[in-house]
């Protein structure tokens, strides 16, 4: 039987809507229904339907490419929608959204860094909203120009240049997240539709409206403790649910969480199986990975996993050193998959130095960022105490305070002038082509330890006719890079501090390698040389 025709737009979501002509106790656990589509060029993407209340099911699709795509229903003979079929006639997008002009995201044969669908370069530039889902307010909002402060913080961030947000569902037990997706009045999993309907689906396409991937995980790491089964029947439903659009999966917050043996491998086998289940579910193969624990060596667990994409680190707020070898010798280590700092020194938050505590500043995480991309990032997750923990007011900083000593609230820092300057960063490094250069290792490479704070990082193209060069606010010294192919070089000085470029200049380069001049102002600066002639 033809049931639906539809027209849709490439990479853009649309929901097919059934009904059941059957009842089931469990209409989630009782019954699977699966919509198999093929498109034009033969490729076939399988979407399981989700339950959405009563008798109903609905199928979430994003077509990948244009043309007629055909599509049929797998279902028990009960539900009486077994072997409908239909067809949606998908035109180009047409939009200005780069997510769905390019299409959803994949690593580069390189390894080095993720591009969208067609092969474009992507710099991932996130914001961290771990309590996006049901804090942060929809209908109100206590910032002077915003009226919704979760729409308006969303579309802050992308006038800013941002292109994800980096989210958590928090539906750990803890944060009440029982009562919130699953409903009380079943002894099995039962979703809570109306929590979906009424609160997440809005949040979830608003992001997807704006253009924004979604870097989603499903609880923190203690949930998946004797709950393995229940979080992998969270994934299916939430793949169900938002699979078609763009989005990344992050599994858990800091996954190996922080105990020793045998909890520890108690909560990394857990979420293991919680991820390969995922990626069998997954008709998109929507890029996954695990948000770090904060540890030094950096964390470097499921890195031989085939459904580990990408490494999502997390470099802390100051209970560790945040130190170039670091992030160096985990490349060596590790150069086959993309590498992104994911969490590093919130701006305005509390460090947790030894020493004391101390605010942190745009200073401060600017240094973090700019040296993981120098030295082969390929893009950067900011935050913003205020926001993550989701502080309404003054004085209500709740159980994770020990970060927020400064009082700070979210109206505040979505206006910290870190997060504008993470855009800049995000700009200079696409203008500079950041996926053709290398971190340059001759420069400062012998006695590291010793000079780490005075030698500036240095990135090359392959071709040795490019580099980006950047000078830490300690750093004191010029370098010399060698091989560099001779030519008149066009020299540029980046401003990461206001966007802008200020003094320019010109140098010839005859064997002797090209030398970068020391820098002359004070603070962080970047310089761009590029041979003209």
């Amino acid at each position: 039987m033809n049931s639906q025709n539809v027209t849709a737009e490439q990479w853009r979501q649309i929901i097919l809507e059934f009904e059941s002509r059957k009842d089931y106790d469990n209409p989630f656990l009782d019954v699977q229904i699966t919509a198999v589509f093929t498109g034009p060029s033969g490729r076939r993407i399988p979407r399981e339907a989700y339950w959405d209340g009563g008798r109903s099911y609905k199928v979430a699709f994003a077509p990948t490419e244009p043309g007629t795509w055909n599509w049929i229903l797998e279902a028990p003979e009960e539900t009486g929608l077994g072997g409908m079929s239909g067809i949606i006639e998908c035109r180009t997008y047409t939009g200005e959204l780069e997510i769905y002009r390019h299409g959803f995201l994949k690593v580069h044969p390189s390894g080095r860094y993720l591009v969208y669908h067609d092969g474009t370069p992507f710099f991932w530039l996130g914001d961290t909203h771990w309590e996006f889902a049901y804090r942060e307010s929809w209908e109100h909002s206590n910032h002077p120009h915003m009226d919704s402060m979760f729409l308006g913080m969303a579309k802050h961030r992308v006038d800013q240049g941002y292109n994800v947000y980096q989210t958590n569902l928090r539906s750990d037990k803890a944060m009440g997240g029982e009562e919130r997706y699953w409903t009380q009045k079943a002894g099995d999993d039962l979703p809570n539709v109306e929590f979906y309907q009424k609160e997440l689906d809005r949040r979830m396409y608003a992001l997807a409206d704006l253009g924004l991937v979604n870097a989603l995980g499903f609880a923190w790491f203690m949930s998946v403790k004797d709950q393995v089964e229940h979080e992998k029947n969270l994934a299916r439903y939430i793949v169900a649910r938002y699979g078609a659009l763009p989005v990344v999966w992050t599994l858990a917050g800091e996954a190996a969480g922080y105990s020793g043996e045998p909890l520890r491998s108690q909560y990394l086998e857990g979420w293991l199986e919680v991820a390969k289940y995922l990626e069998s579910i997954d008709g998109y193969g929507s890029l996954q990975t695990a948000h770090y624990t904060n540890e030094r060596p950096f964390a470097d667990y499921y890195q031989e996993e085939s459904w580990f994409d990408f490494t999502l680190n997390q470099a802390g707020h100051g209970d560790y050193p945040i130190s170039p070898a670091h992030y160096r010798d985990f490349r060596r280590k590790y150069p086959g998959k993309p590498f992104i700092e994911g969490e590093a020194l919130y701006e305005f938050c509390s460090t947790l130095e030894e020493l004391g505590t101390r605010m942190c500043t745009a200073d401060m995480l600017r240094r973090v960022a700019y040296i993981s991309i120098q030295l082969g990032g390929c893009g950067y997750t900011y935050g913003a105490q205020g926001i993550w923990d989701c502080v309404w007011e003054k004085g209500q900083s709740n159980s994770m305070a020990l970060f927020n000593r400064f009082d700070v609230t979210w109206y505040e820092a979505i206006d910290g002038i870190g997060g504008r300057q993470m855009g800049y960063m995000k700009q200079f490094y696409e203008e500079n082509r950041f996926w053709e250069m290398l971190p340059y290792t001759g420069c400062g490479e012998e006695d590291r330890l010793l000079f780490a704070k005075k030698a500036p990082l240095v990135t090359v193209n392959e071709e040795r006719t490019r580099a980006v060069v950047y000078y830490g606010d300690t750093c004191r010294k010029g370098a010399l890079v060698e091989g560099m192919e001779n030519g008149t070089y066009r020299f540029r000085w980046f401003d990461p501090r206001t966007g802008e470029y200020a003094e320019e200049g010109t140098m010839t380069l005859e064997d002797k390698g090209l030398m970068l001049p020391a820098k002359e102002k004070s603070g962080d600066w970047l310089l761009s040389a590029e041979r003209t002639v």
